[in-house]
């Protein structure tokens, strides 16, 4: 595969924005990775790429976890993946494109303006949510708005937040794992390229922890945000 360098770089930023503001490495990654490889490539790979962070959060905070919200997320979740993987596959490029720009822009927009979202006291709103993101995680592996979405509902203090949200992630992005192998999207070259990339995301993480020091996550986060939706609405145009 050609353009390593500017692969790993990629994921170096979007894993250096992770570390800084606890959001995003997704997003950053799958708003950017298209303009060098397909979305049938950029996807799965980012799928592996974050699994391998999201079990390092899991353990670390799997002792916060809540288990029955969680499952029930994930249970929904699981049921609408195979729905997202389709469209990845059998939609026109075009489409998924301007689709993905259109959930990265309304992220940006929800995330930046602080909408008050309603309070739902029905547990089963979580498979409601957890659907949503099932469909988006296995289209672009951008299943994270949704389940932040129904945490702000419940009000979820950042503890909740680190250890809920990396416990779903870990398992649908195994999931998706599964499906884009039967699929035949994780290919040896795809393997290849994934182990390269690692050390461009623990370098991010590392460097986002030293930038802490010096940068306010708070702002950098808004500056994430506005680049956000501007690579939102050039995907969609």
């Amino acid at each position: 595969m050609e353009n390593l360098w500017i692969i790993g770089g990629i994921v170096l930023a979007a894993s250096t924005v992770q570390s800084l503001t606890g959001f995003g490495f997704a997003l950053v990654a799958v708003s950017l990775l298209p303009l060098m490889m397909d979305l049938q490539t950029a996807v799965p790979l980012i799928v592996l790429v974050s699994a391998v962070g999201n079990a390092i959060l899991c353990w670390h905070y799997r002792h916060s976890m809540e288990g029955a919200m969680v499952a029930r997320l994930i249970a929904a979740a699981l049921v609408t993946l195979p729905i997202g993987l389709w469209g990845l596959n059998y939609l026109p490029e075009q489409w998924s494109l301007r689709l993905l720009g259109a959930v990265i822009l309304a992220y940006a927009l929800y995330d930046g303006l602080q909408f008050s979202l309603p309070a739902l006291r029905s547990p089963h709103w979580a498979y409601a949510f957890g659907a949503v993101s099932g469909v988006l995680t296995g289209a672009f592996n951008t299943g994270g708005p949704a389940v932040v979405m129904y945490g702000s509902c419940h009000k979820w203090q950042p503890e909740q937040f680190k250890s809920n949200l990396p416990s779903v992630f870990l398992v649908t992005s195994l999931s998706a794992i599964a499906l884009h192998l039967w699929q035949g999207n994780i290919t040896p070259t795809l393997l290849q390229t994934t182990a390269y990339t690692l050390p461009f995301f623990a370098g991010g993480i590392a460097l986002g922890f030293a930038l802490s020091r010096y940068i306010d996550p708070v702002q950098f986060r808004y500056v994430v945000l506005v680049l956000l939706g501007v690579m939102g609405l050039r995907l969609m145009v």
